[in-house]
């Protein structure tokens, strides 16, 4: 199960960092693309936030009781959630980051997508105007 926590973490990572080359390269967006991927950005961290103010209860070690194989797991499981090179906590903390950098990115593209628009119309407008026809 934790493999498939990380390998979902670098699947988003990784997706960010292809998305922000995109943007660099003048990727735009439009605006009704663009603020269903701001909503689905803020849901996600939103439900990162909540997660991480109760990291305090992730973090001690849950009440298994006393035998011996209790004692061996009461320490690995709180671990699961603080260790600073792979825990949940440190995972949750750089997927929040992710998140600020795709959402600023989002942000930029559509403003791209606008400045294109615009630089389309105005040459239309320039080149005598929209023809119509019947």
């Amino acid at each position: 199960m934790p493999e498939a926590f990380f390998a979902g973490m670098k699947g988003i990572s990784d997706s960010v960092a292809a998305f922000s080359a995109s943007v660099a390269d003048g990727v735009g967006v439009n605006e009704h693309g663009g603020q269903a991927l701001i909503k689905a950005i803020d849901k996600m961290y939103d439900g990162i936030t909540r997660a991480l103010g109760r990291s305090d209860v992730i973090s001690q070690q849950p009440p298994l009781g006393t035998t011996p194989a209790a004692q061996v797991y009461k320490p690995y499981l709180a671990t699961i959630a603080t260790d600073p090179a792979q825990g949940f906590i440190t995972a949750a903390k750089d997927l929040q980051k992710k998140l600020e950098q795709m959402r600023s990115d989002v942000e930029k593209a559509m403003a791209a997508y606008q400045a294109t628009d615009e630089d389309a119309k105005q040459g239309i407008t320039k080149a005598g105007g929209p023809t119509l026809s019947a």
